[in-house]
């Protein structure tokens, strides 16, 4: 993994586990980094005073200090990965949020576009409707006078024709 091999490490052999919490912090992600290592050396120091009680006897040998810096540097070691396997998923959801706000927006402009259609769809559905009634109230005054002229034309064949012998006409 790069981001191992890229990420900054500091010795802190030199440095007790109080003044380990008394580094300021660098960075925004240097007080988990801290964290993380105060409860890697509790856990080796631990360990090693495990080891000391049950060994209280003979003194520390070189072997037990090799074996100490061993497990320190494979803890160290453990929260690189650790870090850059969070690094990782966290770049991966940063990808996907990503492409969810690019499907979100691509989706309101198609609602967009889709509220755009049906708006004029609709207008030009009205239109036709106004158009359509103008032209039926139109039919129905011709059809009126229609009847008017007719009604004229029947009274004047009754009232011309009444008079004549053998007819007869009602009157309407």
């Amino acid at each position: 993994m790069d981001i191992i091999k890229k990420m900054r490490w500091v010795r802190p052999l030199d440095l007790s586990p109080s003044e380990i919490k008394a580094v300021p912090d660098e960075n925004a992600e240097a007080p988990r980094a801290v964290d993380t290592l105060t409860n890697i050396l509790r856990l080796v120091q631990s360990d090693s005073e495990v080891a000391s009680t049950a060994s209280a006897s003979h003194p520390s040998s070189a072997q037990d200090w090799a074996n100490l810096i061993e497990r320190v540097r494979a803890a160290a070691n453990h929260t690189r990965e650790v870090e850059a396997q969070a690094q990782e998923q966290e770049q991966r959801v940063q990808e996907i949020l990503e492409r969810v706000r690019e499907d979100i927006k691509l989706a309101g402009e198609k609602v967009r576009a889709a509220e755009t259609r049906t708006a004029n769809v609709q207008a030009h559905a009205e239109m036709r409707i106004r158009a359509a009634e103008d032209r039926a109230e139109a039919a129905e005054e011709r059809a009126r006078i229609a009847e008017d002229w007719l009604k004229q034309v029947h009274e004047a064949i009754v009232s011309e024709f009444s008079g004549l012998p053998g007819t007869k006409f009602k009157a309407a």
